[in-house]
């Protein structure tokens, strides 16, 4: 072992004496480690490889904190995840090699005493040492004596004016009384004020801190002479760089006017709402200089605008593992018919090639998930296309009114084909910064296409006539309310802040809405930094909650069903609640957790096997059919199709940890978990559940992450009711249900059927790949 000779030195390096000591400490250090250090290179030829990187003595400070402010630095994984390989291999693709420079670590001395000063340690002493470990790697340490804290005696705000209210001041000022006297507190409670100051107008103030130091008692005072000077006002506002914009429609989205106190919160918003509006590339809010030693208390603006063009057109193709090919085409008109207004014209196709994709493991496989004649519905192409005209500052620049058109083809593997068209109108309010409220009333007119299965289940509604009638066009008009609350620090992948959205809607016969309807939706999403890697820790809950209203029934021209409670209380089959998928449970697919039902082809339940000669029937075609019995062995799991309803409930949370690996692939680790049922929120924790791990990948791409995610999905073993099909006596098929009305207790219930079948064998990889679910999409899960 070798040690620089910090030893004698180490007196002369406390910096007590305030900044002024530090430029003679370096000198005195440099010239003292001189010597050393030739002696050493005449030892080493080439730089050591720094192993390991200790401190000794830290107490009072962040270890982390003041590793990180050091250049000498240890060899180590590019990435946590990276570890287990790098116990194999030191290739530089994932191991990163630190090296001792002498000139780097000489300063580092320096900066860890600089970086106690700051915190109000000022008598502390380091040590060094550099030990070889065997080739060409050391081992570097640094001892710390901290020695006692400059602790403050007085710590107070002098304020004559009283612009600040002494419960704001004492809320401001860091450190206080008893602690040490920390520099970075100091300038941040100068940060702090000022910004109050400047909010309450007094854009002129002059901050002064003072501190004094007792060395031999190692006490210290603060004092911060707060001086306002004169409340400051806005004057003329000129405008300058724009040239097919007018300056009224500037001036409108200006959130101050010539007259208002200088704020600087406002000045803020305003320049916002020109970038936000799109119309410009560049906004800038400046304030015109004043003569020198003039003292005027208005201070004049100037806007200072670069045009960005005023129509953009664009698209886009991709694909997920749920819509299979998309294609996308946008057009946007920024500042039509010379105003603040802004056309949005869109159009959206998706499911391409579905066909020749679902074959692929990869992708949601329709004929595994709809096996009937109508499964063509499922592989034609889904749209959404829209034109929006939105004026924006409409009476306020915090207001926004907006109208549009839409169309719209959408499909839910498996359960609904949905098709609609009409008009919405909407009006936002800013409450706050990125925190608008709006009003929407939508009016359209919705055609279902779905399985009979999901009428007969949902609706209690079997024979054929009935379901035509149901598939019919009806209106679905409601008045929604929605509230979005947004403090992250970035639109595509946020590492800090929250998210939250509250949304309300009514439907009833005042809307003029056929399906009526309360329904509510809760989303939150939070995002923290943590202190290692650059990782992410990420949180989301939703939770919702539907309820039909009576007459329902009646006004979609099903009045012969009656009053009951099942039949005239009819929901839309969008406006129930699905769970599972690429941005909810990633350990199932698309909509597949949730209440479900079994159906199954009458000839698979009368199927026959023979063995040695002999016929065995699994139900005698003398026996009907709803006797035969859907728990017979005879019947394997593939012979069934489970079939997703939805719920009426729903809680939804998810928790990920991301992880940067490499440049912009990001890793991640997850837990999802969700419960969707029937009936009040009191009865929520009754419903289906499931908790599902996993883990996945993330590229950082220009247009958002793109995502694999790998979900474990549990057997989730559960009773179920099996529903099959049946002709009538005028040879119109029926669909009936085997299961009692009281419901499946448990599979040896009569009509119900456990799914999985437990008695089932399957070989160890394929129990272990049927329970996992790929997710291929853009963009994070929350």
């Amino acid at each position: 072992m070798y040690r620089l000779p910090l030893v004698d030195a180490r007196r002369r390096l406390s910096l007590r004496r305030g900044a002024a000591a530090v430029s003679a400490v370096a000198s005195s250090l440099l010239f003292a480690t001189r010597p050393v250090l030739a002696q050493r290179d005449s030892l080493q030829q080439a730089r050591p490889e720094v192993r390991e990187l200790r401190f000794r003595g830290i107490r009072s400070v962040s270890g982390s904190e003041l590793r990180a402010s050091l250049a000498t630095q240890p060899s180590s994984c590019r990435s946590l995840l990276l570890r287990p390989f790098c116990v194999l291999t030191k290739s530089r693709y994932i191991f990163a090699r630190k090296y001792l420079d002498r000139d780097e670590f000489k300063i580092d001395v320096l900066r860890t005493l600089v970086f106690y000063f700051k915190r109000g340690y000022r008598d502390a002493q380091v040590d060094t040492s550099v030990t070889r470990m065997g080739g060409n790697t050391v081992r570097v340490t640094f001892t710390i004596t901290e020695g006692p804290a400059t602790r403050l005696t007085v710590s107070e705000i002098y304020d004559s004016a009283h612009v600040i209210p002494p419960r704001d001041s004492s809320r401001e000022l860091r450190p206080v009384v008893g602690e040490p006297l920390n520099l970075l507190a100091v300038d941040s409670t100068i940060v702090r004020l000022r910004q109050a100051l400047w909010e309450r107008g007094f854009a002129d103030a002059v901050i002064t801190p003072r501190t004094t130091v007792d060395t031999s008692a190692n006490a210290g005072t603060l004092r911060i002479t707060v001086d306002p000077k004169r409340r400051v006002t806005i004057g003329d506002i000129s405008i300058a760089g724009n040239q097919r914009i007018s300056e009224k429609t500037i001036r409108r989205s200006m959130r101050v006017q010539s007259g208002d106190v200088f704020r600087s919160s406002r000045i803020g918003l305003s320049q916002r709402a020109l970038y936000e509006s799109a119309l410009f590339r560049r906004a800038i809010i400046d304030t015109v200089p004043r003569a020198s030693g003039t003292t005027d208390s208005v201070k004049s603006l100037v806007v200072r605008v670069q045009e960005a063009p005023p129509r953009e057109a664009s698209t886009s193709i991709g694909f997920t593992t749920a819509d299979f090919v998309q294609a996308e085409a946008r057009f946007v008109h920024n500042y039509f018919l010379n105003g603040p207004r802004r056309l949005d014209a869109s159009l959206t196709v998706g499911n391409l090639v579905a066909q020749q994709l679902t074959r692929s493991r990869f992708f949601v496989d329709f004929a595994n998930i709809a096996q009937d004649n109508d499964i063509g519905r499922y592989y034609a192409p889904t749209y959404q296309a829209s034109v929006d005209l939105r004026q924006r500052w409409f009476g306020s620049p915090r207001n926004t009114v907006g109208a549009g058109l839409f169309t719209h083809r959408r499909s839910s593997p498996g359960v609904f084909v949905d098709r609609g068209y009409g008009a919405s109108a909407t009006f936002t309010r800013e409450l706050t910064v990125r925190t608008p409220l709006s009003a929407t009333y939508r009016f359209e007119i919705s055609s279902v296409e779905a399985g009979d299965v999901y009428f007969c289940v949902n609706y209690g509604v079997c024979d054929a006539s009935t379901i035509q009638a149901l598939k019919g066009e009806q209106r679905m008009s409601p008045l929604a309310v929605a509230l979005n609350f947004d403090r992250s620090n970035s639109p595509l992948s946020p590492t800090k802040g929250i998210r939250l959205r509250a949304e309300g809607e009514h439907a009833s016969q005042f809307t003029a809405s056929d399906f009526r309807y309360n329904r509510a939706v809760l989303d939150l999403a939070g995002y923290l930094p943590l202190p290692f890697r650059r990782s992410v820790g990420a949180a989301h809950l939703r939770a919702g909650w539907v309820r039909p209203l009576p007459g329902t029934a009646e006004a979609v021209g099903l009045s012969n069903l009656g009053q009951t409670f099942e039949s005239s209380q009819i929901l839309h089959p969008r406006k129930r609640f699905y769970a599972g998928g690429s941005q909810s449970v990633r350990g199932f697919g698309e909509n597949q957790l949730g209440p479900r039902v079994l159906t199954i082809a009458p000839d698979k339940l009368r199927g026959r096997a023979i063995a040695g000669g002999d016929t065995t029937w699994v139900c005698a075609p003398t026996v009907g059919i709803t006797q035969c019995d859907p728990s017979a062995v005879q019947l394997r799991d593939r012979d069934f199709q489970v079939r997703p309803l939805g719920g009426t409930t729903l809680l939804e949370g998810s928790i990920e940890l991301r992880l940067p690996v490499w440049r912009s692939v990001v890793a991640a680790v997850f837990v999802d978990g969700a419960i969707l049922g029937e009936g009040s929120l009191g009865m929520i924790t009754r419903g289906t559940g499931a908790v599902t791990p996993g883990f996945g990948v993330r590229y950082e791409s220009p247009v958002g992450p793109i995502r694999v995610d790998l979900g474990v999905r549990p057997s989730l073993r559960r009773a179920l009711p099996v529903i099959t099909q049946t002709t009538d006596s005028a040879g119109r098929r029926v669909l009936v249900s085997l299961s009692p009305e009281t419901g499946c207790v448990n599979g040896s219930t009569v009509g119900c059927r456990t799914f999985p079948d437990p008695a089932e064998k399957l070989s160890f990889f394929r129990a272990l790949t049927s329970r996992l679910t790929l997710h291929l999409s853009i963009g994070q899960a929350f």
